[in-house]
Order: structure tokens, then sequence, then C-alpha cells
């Protein structure tokens, strides 16, 4: 196996590949970030709130394994369906791309076992393919709002 190859392209793939997140997130207007579409249980803020928190339990683990064994706690959505300010939207994007860049620190790291299994039955590199997974499921339905909204 070409395990630099293997970080290399989940690391691509946590950026976004060809649509990387966070210039996504950078261009979804403030002012519609609290709208919820009928039908819908969410906003982009409430997507970007759960993404964060997600993101943030599975790289804990990758940190810290022993310590940060539960990887998958019950979901969190927060309750304000919109930041209160500007600033607090532009704040948590910026949280958002500080962790996500930690993420990827740790996988391009050549001492990082990607693939050590831990007690808990899961590895570094399944937190990180989680992210990706979770994220980009998530990044699709805020591009779709987006898209109702007239944001793109």
């Amino acid at each position: 196996m070409n395990e630099h190859l293997v970080r290399q392209q989940i690391s691509e793939l946590l950026e976004g590949g060809f649509a990387p997140n966070v210039i996504l997130l950078r261009e979804f207007s403030y002012d519609k970030s609290g709208v919820i579409l009928n039908g819908l249980h969410f906003s982009a803020w409430i997507l970007l709130g759960h993404i964060r928190a997600r993101q943030k339990a599975l790289l804990n683990f990758m940190k810290d394994p022993a310590h940060h064994a539960n990887v998958w706690p019950d979901a969190h959505w927060p309750e304000n369906h919109q930041p209160q300010t500007r600033k607090e939207w532009d704040a948590a994007i910026d949280e958002y791309e500080t962790e996500l860049l930690e993420v990827i620190q740790i996988v391009d790291n050549p001492d990082t076992e990607l693939f050590k299994v831990q007690k808990n039955g899961k590895s570094i590199s399944w937190a990180a393919m989680t992210i990706l997974h979770h994220t980009g499921y998530h990044i699709g339905q805020l591009k779709t709002i987006g898209r109702q909204l007239g944001v793109w």
C-alpha cells in the first residue's frame, strides 16, 4: 500500500476536492443562513453547527484516542436556527476551518498511525473518512439550500 498517496488523497477530499467546503461556507450569504425552507428542519446555521460538533468529536479522538473513544455521540443539532450576528457566522466558519486543518495535519503527519485499530475498534483513518463522509453529506444539503435561496 502506498500510505503517502492514501494520506494525500484523504487530505484532498477533506478539503472538499473540487468544491472546497470552506469556500462554499464563506460564499453562503449570512443573511440567508437562518432560513429554514418548507419541509426541512434545519437552516445553514444549524447544519454548520451539526457538522462542527461531529467533526470536533472525531478530531478529539484523532488527537487522543485513549481518552476520546466516544466517536459518535448523540447528534448535536443547534436549537437556534440563525446566528445572532455576522461575526458569529464568520467565527463559526473560522473555527470549522481551523479544526479541519488540524484534522488534515494529523492525516498528513507520517508519524500518525492511520490504520492502527484503537480500543473502541476504530482507527484514525476511519475517523478522517467519517468526517469526510458526514461533512460531504451535509455540505450537499447546504448547497441545495443555497441554490433554493439564490445564493448560487
